[in-house]
């Protein structure tokens, strides 16, 4: 019998020898490891080249999205292997403040903007693989998202190495309040990167030019001010709604300044009644007569270069911006509100704001 027991034993001895050398050989490659023979540190640079975005934009407006494939400028190399205890990590974390409640349309990202070296200007940077957990050599979001700041942990097993030498995902640029009315020059470290076992591996810096797309005005813009909309007699009053054709006017925009090739930006109008002016209908462009008026019945209609009623108290785009001087081009007329009109002087005044959005 203790020759049946010895044989039994062997079996088992062998498998125990096995298991540890798995074992070993696993922890051997549960690490990150730089390349042999180059550089054991990596930087990023992204230069989003020559932006634009309209002066009057409002907070949130997103200024470019552009897609992130970027090697290192050392070329060095760094992998990762799974490992179970300790986890290998990779940690992206902010080398600048985070502007909070920026409300960036269509983002579930908003409150990871990352401040600029730009008073105005804000990043949300996103990671792809191998940060995105989209395979067995990747690392996975420990809270679902892969924006800066970002933390991830290696959950599977793989005889395959994540590497860590080519940053992958998207960079958003955004605004996150008043822009100076210069030319911006971004030059920010955003972030770094960092491993459980390598420390700091990685830092990515953004680089862009943003400039505002806008125009001035000069001196007195209004073509014709007031804009005479003629005489008329109690004749031409026959019921409410518009009278006559109307008296065409324009307002002169002047140094116009957008991107070359394609509009950033469109010119706003807003109209808003003063001097005794009220708005009567603000969807139709329809508004009282205003102080020293003696006529009753009947008020002032705006309407855009092709005769369309311009809604007023509202910001209502006009034009596409154009380099240079360029004209945006309205239309007075009477419209009568009251089945009766009276005759007498009729006067009325509107406020107006250009914006460029």
């Amino acid at each position: 019998m203790s020759i049946i027991a010895s044989t039994a034993l062997r079996p088992l001895a062998v498998m125990a020898c096995s298991l540890a050398m798995w074992l070993s050989s696993n922890h051997a490659h549960a690490q990150c490891e730089w390349e042999a023979g180059l550089p054991t540190y990596m930087t990023f640079e992204y230069d989003l080249g020559n932006l634009w975005v309209p002066r009057d934009a409002e907070v949130g407006r997103v200024i470019a999205a552009r897609s992130l494939n970027l090697s290192n400028r050392e070329h060095s190399k760094l992998k990762c292997f799974y490992n179970a205890s300790p986890p290998t990590t990779a940690s992206m974390i902010p080398s600048t403040a985070l502007v909070p409640g920026v409300p960036v349309r269509g983002q579930r990202s908003a409150d990871s903007v990352l401040r600029t070296n730009i008073d105005g200007i804000g990043a949300i940077i996103t990671l792809g693989y191998p940060y995105n957990g989209s395979g067995t050599n990747t690392f996975t979001s420990d809270n679902g998202t892969q924006t800066i700041p970002y933390n991830g942990t290696m959950v599977r097993n793989t005889a395959f190495a994540a590497p860590l030498h080519t940053l992958i995902g998207q960079v958003t640029l955004v605004k996150t309040g008043r822009i100076a009315l210069v030319e911006n020059i971004v030059d920010k470290q955003m972030f770094h990167g960092v491993t459980n076992d390598r420390g700091r591996v990685l830092d990515f810096t953004l680089k862009a030019t943003v400039r505002q797309a806008q125009c001035t005005l000069v001196g007195n813009p209004v073509s014709a001010d007031p804009v005479m909309l003629g005489d008329f007699t109690l004749a031409d009053f026959t019921g409410p709604g518009p009278i006559g054709r109307g008296t065409p006017f324009s307002i002169q925009l002047s140094n116009c300044d957008d991107d070359s090739p394609t509009s950033t930006a469109y010119a706003h109008i807003e109209l808003d009644g003063t001097k005794g002016s009220t708005v009567v209908d603000a969807t139709n462009g329809i508004f009282s007569l205003g102080s020293g008026s003696t006529a009753t019945g009947f008020g002032i209609q705006i309407q855009d270069g092709a005769g369309r009623p311009l809604a007023l108290q509202k910001a209502v785009p006009i034009k596409p911006l154009q380099r240079g001087d360029m004209q945006l081009d309205f239309r007075a007329l009477f419209y009568q509100l009251a089945p009766k009109v009276t005759t007498g002087r009729a006067l009325g005044s509107l406020h107006f704001t250009i914006s460029y959005r």
